[in-house]
């Protein structure tokens, strides 16, 4: 595969993302809102504001000029804006045609917020947006609810009676690296609430310091904990280098990667796109030219095989029409920082500005 494979699959996707049916562009409050999944027809499925949050931090990550990305970005920061001041919790996925039951929206969830506070944080720093005193104010205040002692809490149950299945997202581990991160990242462009601050502080250190002592289960949030200790000043890039080839153990010939040990027939695309990322960062951390060289090239071909012809990119190989807008900003991401690497220049961006 040539540079410019890559190059021309990113610029599809960034395409569809930036030009497509992802973001809402109608609909009063839900207006700037970022779809989830997209249907075959063009609609969104639901909208979701932890990709809401990824929406504004890719933006911000994209080589276009400032005016082609002010628009949307401060459509998904008013969005967000609409989103978090009611009194009521906010749902983690709303549906916009039959409402659908979704065990998620019997909670609330840190990380998603946290990747709302990532998205602002990384679109002010690029002057997309001017962070509103009001939306910090309303984003503090449910932020505030997961501090918990040394640390943060992964959900907030919406009522006693809520039931919620055991999962990572609602049993916590490692992934709150990436949590407590995208949350600093804001206290950087602005100050939080000093308790909120030591909290993603003392998580963050935690999972760094944890990062020898993992093994493997489920694939994508093992990924989003690497994702946020690399961005850690005591990152120790051997010991989260050593974690990563217990992932690249398992890429198979296609330069897929299973869900999980348990379930390892199931093929994701933002796990492919995730991988590379990393794989990408942790080499050039580490100054080990070519150590993922060959892992790094079958993620790039599966990635580019993956791609639809309008540019969108499906969940997983199940051949469903459906596009997923994070696979689709991982992918993007994914294979710009391919296209710098397989060519040794410069990375496009720093670990900071990964969705």
């Amino acid at each position: 595969m040539n540079t410019g494979q890559a190059e021309d699959g990113a610029a599809r996707i960034g395409h569809f993302l930036l030009h497509g049916p992802a973001q809402q562009r109608s609909g009063g409050k839900i207006h700037g809102a970022v779809a989830g999944t997209v249907r075959a027809d063009g609609s969104a499925k639901y909208i979701y504001g932890e990709i809401t949050g990824y929406y504004l931090h890719w933006l911000a990550s994209f080589p276009a000029a400032p005016d082609v990305l002010l628009a949307p970005a401060q459509a998904a920061a008013n969005r967000m804006q609409n989103y978090l001041h009611p009194t009521d919790m906010p749902l983690t996925r709303t549906y916009l045609q039959a409402s659908e039951e979704d065990w998620r929206n019997e909670a609330l969830f840190a990380f998603d917020l946290a990747m709302i506070a990532g998205g602002l944080a990384r679109a002010n720093h690029r002057k997309l947006i001017m962070l509103s005193p009001q939306l910090l104010t309303d984003l503090q205040r449910w932020l505030s609810r997961f501090v918990g002692e040394g640390g943060l809490k992964v959900c907030v149950p919406r009522s006693p009676a809520s039931q919620l299945p055991q999962r990572w997202s609602t049993q916590g581990g490692s992934f709150t690296a990436k949590t407590a991160s995208r949350i600093l990242m804001l206290h950087k462009q602005t100050s939080l609430d000093a308790n909120l601050v030591q909290a993603c502080q003392q998580e963050l250190q935690l999972r760094v310091s944890q990062a020898g002592q993992h093994g493997l289960d489920m694939i994508h949030p093992t990924l989003y904990s690497l994702e946020g200790c690399m961005t850690s000043a005591q990152a120790d890039f051997d010991l989260l280098a050593h974690w990563f080839d217990q992932i690249i153990a398992l890429q198979a010939d296609d330069g897929s990667l299973p869900e999980s040990l348990q379930t390892p027939d199931v093929r994701r695309t933002d796990i492919i796109a995730q991988a590379l990322r990393v794989a990408v960062f942790l080499e050039y951390s580490l100054a080990q030219p070519g150590r993922y060289r060959a892992a790094c090239d079958r993620f790039a071909q599966a990635l580019l095989q993956r791609i639809r012809a309008d540019g969108s990119m499906g969940f997983c190989t199940d051949n469903k029409p459906e596009a997923n807008t994070w696979c689709a900003m991982f992918s993007e991401q994914a294979l710009r920082l391919y296209a710098a690497y397989s060519t040794e220049q410069p990375l496009p961006f720093a670990v900071e500005a990964l969705v």
